[in-house]
């Protein structure tokens, strides 16, 4: 098939979902399917002293990403993008239409008469604008397949708040590819005699930072490494607590990410709940977690509900986000047990390879279509 993937995605950046949007279009291009990506025109806003796009984030460069440019004028910009969206659908004369996040962009190719099907990545907003055009999208979606969301918790909310049915709704969890598994990163030394435990993301609130902080207070014979994050944040945490154990090595590029996991015995993610700072705790998808399963380590992760998605008690510990007693001792129990470190890492890589490649939530989205023509 001729598809083309249309997001808002800033393209290259460090987001997650500029990561998700490049993924995707290489995991379908993989499939032997002839993928054109289109990524606003946003050099103000994009990664600086990046020379190749598709070495940056570590994908094969086996589809076209087009920069689409729409002039800075108020309330017109993201319409005139859409527009210019349009046309080179119709240009490429294309068999499919995907993406996320351009809501009047799919609603105009599926007014245009192409097949055209949506991701949802938050839950549904009577409020917003996007949302009227969503609605239309819906309505005049005469296909079985209508909507593909990164989680079944997601995937439940539309069911109920949109009266789509469940059975039009694909729930394709986020994903990750394989990696190799003994690089680590050149330039860091580390203690091979102390355990290593290892965080990657952003540092914002509701990721839980506080919770690795006070862990590294209170476990002074490891190490801890946080990797990613801004500047400011950085500093922000340096100067709450200076600790020769914990160590930030800042921002690292997607495709460098996975040997700083590797350098790790176990791997945190404390997810905090929506009263802590984290709004999208009841329905995420963190691609995290699945590279965190592609690294062979076990992991320590927040017991919400939808993370049951990805991961269970036989491939993680799992405890309550806040309960910092439930944390310490999850991590202590892990760094004596070198056994049941490398069961949990080995089961968690297992459901990996199985269930959440790239390639795998690719051909998935791709059945769910061929299954409603």
């Amino acid at each position: 098939m001729k598809i083309v993937y249309i997001s808002r995605s800033i393209i290259p950046s460090r987001t997650a979902n500029s990561i998700h949007v490049m993924k995707m279009c290489n995991a379908f291009a993989s499939l032997g399917h002839e993928v054109t990506l289109l990524a606003p025109w946003t050099k103000k806003l994009e990664e600086k002293g990046v020379d190749d796009i598709f070495e940056y984030y570590g994908v094969e460069k086996n589809f076209e990403l087009k920069k689409v440019y729409s002039p800075n004028i108020k309330y017109l910009k993201k319409r005139i993008y859409s527009f210019r969206c349009l046309s080179i659908v119709k240009r490429v004369d294309a068999d499919l239409v995907y993406g996320r996040d351009d809501m009047f962009a799919f609603y105009l190719t599926q007014r245009s008469g192409f097949f055209t099907l949506f991701e949802k990545h938050e839950p549904y907003n009577e409020k917003g604008v996007n949302n009227y055009f969503f609605d239309k999208f819906m309505k005049n979606n005469k296909n079985r397949a209508k909507l593909v969301v990164n989680s079944n918790e997601l995937r439940k909310m539309y069911n109920s708040s949109c009266n789509i049915e469940l059975d039009s709704i694909l729930a394709a969890n986020n994903a990750t590819n394989k990696i190799p598994d003994e690089q680590i990163p050149l330039n860091v030394n580390i203690d091979k005699q102390k355990i290593q435990i290892g965080y990657v993301g952003s540092l914002f609130k509701g990721r839980g930072i506080d919770i690795i902080v006070a862990l590294a207070k209170r476990i002074p014979d490891v190490t801890f490494h946080i990797i990613g994050g801004k500047d400011k944040d950085i500093e922000y945490w340096k100067n709450k607590e200076d600790l020769s154990n914990l160590v930030f090595h800042g921002f690292v590029e997607p495709k460098e990410t996975y040997k700083y996991r590797n350098m790790c015995d176990i791997l945190l993610a404390p997810y905090q709940s929506d009263e802590e700072g984290n709004r999208s705790s009841k329905y995420m998808s963190p691609i995290k977690l699945f590279e965190y399963m592609s690294s062979k380590k076990a992991i320590v992760c927040s017991n919400f509900k939808v993370v049951y998605e990805a991961l269970n008690d036989e491939c993680a510990v799992l405890v309550d986000s806040s309960d910092l007693n439930a944390w310490e001792e999850a991590v202590n129990k892990l760094i004596k047990n070198k056994e049941k470190r490398e069961k949990l890492a080995n089961n968690a890589y297992e459901k990996f390879l199985k269930y959440h490649t790239w390639s795998a939530r690719a051909q998935k989205i791709l059945d769910f279509i061929k299954k409603s023509i």
